[in-house]
């Protein structure tokens, strides 16, 4: 439940990341598509055919009934005369938002030097008694909303691209009475010229038959291609292209259309599965030997039609046909990769901790202590907090908002500030919480020598409160550092401050407040935490930040395996692979927790360090549970002054401050500094004041930039089809 928690917790901070780091990227996406559709682009031209915010909101071109006759004349410029049965099924969301149009994209595209073009010829509609109304055509492209009117409709246009369409998307297009929801038939007749090439050594025919994400919607698609019997070569290869296969099925006759030999091809919803890079539909014939030029007798001349192409034409459609089987085998090979590699990684991680453990000397505690009542000593209330939490893998880097208000209940306690109001009739909060210096005297006694010539005592200061005559408790570092802090700014204000002067002038003085929170984040660790022997040495944490530094790399190398080459390569023929780089991702992620968790135990802890951390965090455990509010035995007020502080540097004051509440009497907290009843912990902004202020000065240190912290298939494209509101 822990490493659970840890997991989510790492996951909500990798979003918000994430997501804080994204934002501008995304705006500048969003100004680049919004410029662009502006200049006239469609979802088409970001393959996003079709496309609405919608799901009921649709018009998908359903079934399609192709045929194709090749004719060699004269003057046919080697064209192929095509008849197609449109099926659409128009689904608009609301009545109030028709579909006004249907298309038909009629790619245009250069080949060899030869630009290949369509003449459309007329266009009807099938009703379901199989009765023809025919369309008109129209000069105008329709495209403002004030176009669409009744006398638009039931016309059609042949966009040449030099419309609104961008240039070499040639499109027919359909205007429709007004249509809501309903199953609409069209019959087409276009030509489409320089469809066959004459090369030295052969003759390509070459059908890009449809094309584009809306291919995906097809539930059929049923083609003919017809070559009159004068015109069929005796010696020729055959090929079709498209679907995940690769390759179409297809059948030949000469005897389903007398005079001529027949290509047909017949899908239904099964057979039109496709991957992103197979999107299309496609046939091609290809002429060799004696008869290699029969059916480009009068094809004009293009770039190579002098040149023997045969060998390369035939080596690139057997690749295209074989596409899939070859990638569909890399794929295997890359998942057992995959799965062998993620075996080896989780075996290196292991591996890595054990050697660890094998450098360092890692010491664990004598005793795990789930709950320990007493104080374990007189720590600095921001190093106890630092070792209470040091273990966990996810809490670097954190602010320190409440632990400043622990210090700074720490020298109220000491004596050494005190805090009031200014208003005595007005509640707590930044503007009337004065805090005040107290005048302190310091004083020092040298001990007296011993016979040793070699012995050189230190001196030992005390410190006086001058008016109260009481001597001090010493500070730590933490408390010093703050008290440096309060002294710095107070002198301006008569050594009497309120919260909110305090936060302007940590705003302003921010070149001190930056060596402020560094001074704060490392003296309490080394002075303390080394000092006092804690750590081995101050390079306490070598051994976690070695692992961490390598499950870091884990991350983002998952990261990118799972959330960049993952969807990249599904608009490839490698797809997902099987989920190759999923497993293999997965496995990264893996080793980056496996190591973090390791990381947050591998401390060069004394084992003196190992059991008083063991304490300490005991006492967070009892402090945070509700075992001090059911407490009946301990009524000492110094110790509960000291709950109090530890608490709230660690985060949970909360919890203490409602079992003062329940246990007042019996403590008589009105002879506490910090615990009276008219003291601000009482108040609703003690915390949220406390929160603010260590806020500020994190954020004065780092928001001044201060502080660490040409020939064969595949791809010709044959043009798709949909439709519009």
């Amino acid at each position: 439940m822990k490493y659970l928690k840890y997991f989510f917790r790492k996951v909500r901070e990798i979003v918000k990341s994430f997501v804080n780091r994204a934002i501008p990227f995304l705006f500048f996406i969003l100004v680049i598509f919004l410029t662009l559709i502006s200049q006239g682009y469609t979802w088409e031209d970001f393959g996003l055919d079709g496309f609405s915010l919608n799901p009921n909101d649709y018009c998908n071109l359903t079934d399609i009934e192709y045929t194709a006759v090749l004719h060699d004349d004269p003057n046919g410029n080697a064209s192929v005369e095509i008849t197609e049965y449109l099926t659409f099924d128009v689904h608009a969301a609301s009545k109030s938002n028709t579909y006004k149009e249907l298309w038909r994209e009629l790619p245009e595209e250069y080949v060899d030097g030869l630009k290949v073009t369509y003449d459309v010829e007329s266009v009807s509609q099938i009703l379901d008694n199989g009765q023809e109304i025919p369309y008109w055509e129209t000069p105008k492209m329709y495209w403002e909303d004030s176009d669409y009117t009744q006398s638009s409709t039931m016309r059609w246009h042949h966009s040449d691209g030099s419309g609104r369409y961008p240039d070499n998307d040639e499109s027919l297009l359909i205007y429709i009475p007004w249509t809501y929801r309903e199953k609409m038939t069209f019959k087409i007749v276009y030509s489409m010229n320089n469809a066959a090439l004459k090369y030295n050594d052969c003759s390509e025919l070459y059908l890009a038959m449809y094309s584009g994400n809306t291919i995906t919607k097809l539930n059929s698609y049923k083609a003919q291609i017809l070559i009159p019997d004068e015109i069929m070569p005796s010696t020729y290869y055959s090929y079709t292209f498209g679907t995940a296969n690769s390759r179409l099925p297809y059948t030949e006759s000469d005897s389903i259309n007398p005079g001529y030999h027949t290509f047909t091809i017949n899908l239904d919803k099964s057979d039109l599965k496709f991957n992103y890079h197979n999107r299309y539909i496609e046939f091609c014939l290809l002429a060799y030997g004696n008869d290699r030029h029969i059916f480009t007798k009068y094809a004009p001349n293009n770039w190579y039609s002098d040149e023997n192409v045969l060998d390369e034409c035939i080596s690139e459609n057997e690749y295209y046909e074989t596409q899939n089987r070859k990638f569909n085998t890399y794929k295997i090979l890359l998942l057992v990769i995959s799965i062998i590699g993620s075996i080896l990684l989780i075996h290196n991680a292991i591996r890595k901790y054990k050697k660890i453990k094998e450098k360092y000397n890692l010491y664990e505690p004598e005793i795990n202590y789930d709950y320990f009542r007493e104080i374990p000593s007189d720590l600095d209330p921001i190093f106890a907090s630092e070792l209470v939490f040091i273990k966990d893998p996810f809490d670097e880097n954190k602010e320190k908002q409440e632990e400043y208000a622990a210090v700074l209940l720490s020298l109220i306690r000491k004596k050494y500030v005190k805090i009031t109001k200014l208003n005595n009739s007005a509640d707590w909060d930044n503007l009337n919480t004065v805090i005040s210096i107290e005048p302190i005297s310091t004083s020092y006694s040298t001990p007296d020598f011993t016979d040793s010539p070699d012995y050189s005592p230190e001196p030992i200061y005390t410190a006086i409160n001058e008016n109260t005559g009481d001597t001090l408790e010493p500070l730590t570092t933490s408390e010093r550092l703050y008290l440096e802090l309060l002294e710095r700014h107070s002198r301006t204000y008569n050594n009497s401050i309120t919260l909110n002067q305090l936060q302007k002038c940590i705003d302003n003085d921010y070149v001190y407040t930056n060596a402020f929170v560094k001074d704060i984040e490392k003296k309490p660790i080394l002075e303390s935490g080394v000092m006092q022997g804690y750590f081995q040495s101050a390079d306490y944490d070598a051994p976690k930040k070695e692992l961490s530094r390598i499950a870091k790399t884990s991350l983002i190398l998952g990261l990118i395996l799972l959330f960049v080459v993952n969807p990249i390569s599904y608009f490839t023929p490698m797809a997902l692979s099987f989920g190759a780089y999923a497993i293999f991702g997965i496995a990264c992620l893996w080793k980056y927790f496996y190591l973090t968790l390791k990381a947050s135990n591998s401390l060069l802890f004394t084992q003196y360090g190992a059991n008083e951390q063991s304490k300490w965090y005991g006492l967070y455990n009892f402090l945070n549970s509700d075992t001090l509010i059911n407490e009946k035995d301990v009524y000492d007020l110094p110790l509960w002054e000291k709950y109090l502080i530890y608490a709230t540097a660690f985060g949970i004051s909360e919890k203490v401050i409602k079992a003062i509440k329940i246990h007042a009497i019996e403590l008589n907290i009105d002879n506490s500094p910090i615990l009276n009843h008219n003291f601000y912990i009482h108040s609703r902004s003690f915390h949220r004041t406390s929160r603010a202020f260590g806020h500020s000065i994190y954020h004065s240190s780092r928001v001044h930039g201060f502080g660490g912290h040409g020939y064969g298939g595949g791809g010709r494209g044959g043009g798709g089809g949909g439709g519009g509101h």
